[in-house]
């Protein structure tokens, strides 16, 4: 059985076959760091291999899940530490869609950019009403690199995955249901708590048949290779990361955030 992992910005956690992986970045709205993201690895990684976890959570506070990747990190990337960094995330991501574990992400508060980019590898997403979904990489003269555009297109109906992606609107938990992207919306405070009894319902039932029903709908959602779109992905945010605007616009965030 897999310990209780306590580390600074990711805690785990395993009752009753539901591990619960807590996102604990707070003061930093849970962006995404080199630590956090190792932490995270680390985490995961031991969820999947512990075989008395049946099914997995990821959960981050009532005021919000993942607000995406640490733009303070965003002006010492060139393309090729840029590829590096996408890649870590389509290793990390794409896990949660191939391990045969349900994954579940209990969404409170905000759900930006590399966050709902975790939110939609999962295989359900539970929002509370105060959650808000939405990318935002376009703005820093990016676009999402770690799945983002190839699940919001899947997810989502095209036209409006479009939108969101270039106009970085935000979207409420409702709009966001309404549009297929989640599951189900529960009052605020309250998507952890639903998320739970999900995964404790699934961990309850017959394991081989949960597990061959992922790997089969993953294999009819998969009309076309996701591995080569996501490299294409993979390789486009990266080459943007090489350019001034990254840089540029990455410093003019870390200058208002210093002024606030």
């Amino acid at each position: 059985m897999t310990e209780p992992l306590v580390a600074p910005l990711v805690h785990l956690t395993v009752q009753d076959g539901v591990a619960l992986v807590r996102l604990n970045r707070l003061d930093k709205r849970n962006a995404l760091n080199e630590a956090m993201i190792s932490e995270l690895e680390d985490a995961l990684d031991g969820a999947r291999r512990d075989d008395e976890v049946r099914v997995i959570v990821i959960a981050g506070s009532e005021k919000v899940f993942c607000a995406g990747g640490d733009i303070s990190m965003f002006t010492e990337l060139n393309s090729e530490s840029g590829y590096a960094f996408t890649r870590r995330g389509f290793d990390l991501l794409r896990v949660l869609e191939t391990t045969e574990k349900p994954v579940i992400a209990a969404v409170d508060g905000y759900c930006l950019a590399g966050g709902f980019e975790i939110a939609l590898a999962c295989d359900f997403i539970i929002a509370g009403t105060r959650a808000r979904f939405g990318f935002g990489e376009v703005d820093l003269g990016l676009i999402p690199g770690w799945g983002g555009t190839v699940r919001a297109a899947r997810a989502l109906p095209v036209r409006r995955a479009r939108q969101l992606i270039m106009t970085s609107e935000r979207i409420d938990a409702d709009e966001a249901h309404r549009l297929g992207a989640v599951n189900e919306v529960v009052e605020a405070g309250q998507a952890e708590e639903r998320a739970v009894a999900i995964a404790q319902e699934l961990a309850g039932k017959p394991p081989l048949a949960i597990k061959v029903a992922k790997m089969t709908i993953a294999q009819a959602d998969d009309a076309t290779s996701i591995d080569a779109a996501l490299a294409v992905e993979r390789s486009a945010c990266a080459a943007l990361f090489g350019t001034d605007d990254v840089k540029r616009l990455a410093q003019r965030w870390i200058d208002a955030a210093a002024r606030a």
